[in-house]
């Protein structure tokens, strides 16, 4: 699977570089960050984000669009959150950190001074989780660990570009996505084991694009 993951990051660097040399004026770079909601804060189960709180997320992108209404985009960037739960056993503090290297397409309606957009597409994402578990036995050890996987995930994003110049656009951005990676971390119960993980949410951000 990891390898699977892989081949196609690499297959989606090596077309988009393709196209953008056949289509250089239809090129573009942004950047933007903006905020991180972790997924199942009401619904979510032991391995999830339940009891994460909000994060940040930052994100580079480069894209082309053959026509004016399509786009194709591949980016990567970061995105992280904490939480922490406490109860009558044990005291778990975890922190996360995803990298994703993503392709996506999109739709484009473009207005006299807006452009509007909605799109899909999937990714491999990087993921590490940093925990600090303390129990209220003090004759067991504290626990200070770091578990990583990484996994596909696929994702929906919508948004609009307000057009400042010819080249440069101001934008905003909603992405929901999911991944499901299989991570190492001991429990309350001082059990190490190895489960899949929901480390999905949704990104909220704002940014600059610059068209070449």
């Amino acid at each position: 699977m990891r390898s699977a993951g892989m081949r196609m990051a690499l297959s989606g660097v090596i077309t988009l570089l393709a196209v953008s040399t056949a289509a250089a004026d239809s090129a573009y770079f942004s950047v933007k960050g903006g905020a991180f909601l972790p997924s199942g804060k009401e619904h979510g189960t032991t391995n999830s984000l339940k009891s994460f709180d909000t994060g940040y997320a930052a994100e580079v992108a480069f894209g082309y669009r053959p026509e004016s209404y399509a786009a194709l985009e591949l980016g990567t960037g970061v995105y992280s959150a904490s939480g922490t739960v406490t109860d009558a056993v044990a005291r778990s503090e975890k922190t996360l950190y995803g990298v994703p290297i993503t392709l996506t397409a999109k739709a484009i309606l473009e207005l006299e001074k807006l452009e509007l957009f909605a799109g899909a597409g999937a990714g491999y994402y990087f993921t590490f989780i940093d925990q600090k578990l303390s129990f209220a036995n003090g004759g067991i050890a504290p626990v200070d660990e770091s578990s990583h996987g990484s996994a596909l995930g696929y994702h929906l994003v919508a948004g609009g570009d307000l057009k400042l110049s010819e080249n440069f656009r101001l934008g905003a951005d909603f992405k929901w996505f999911s991944v499901k990676p299989d991570l190492e971390l001991t429990d309350a119960q001082n059990v190490k084991k190895s489960s899949s993980w929901d480390l999905g949410g949704t990104t909220v951000s704002l940014g600059f694009k610059y068209l070449y």
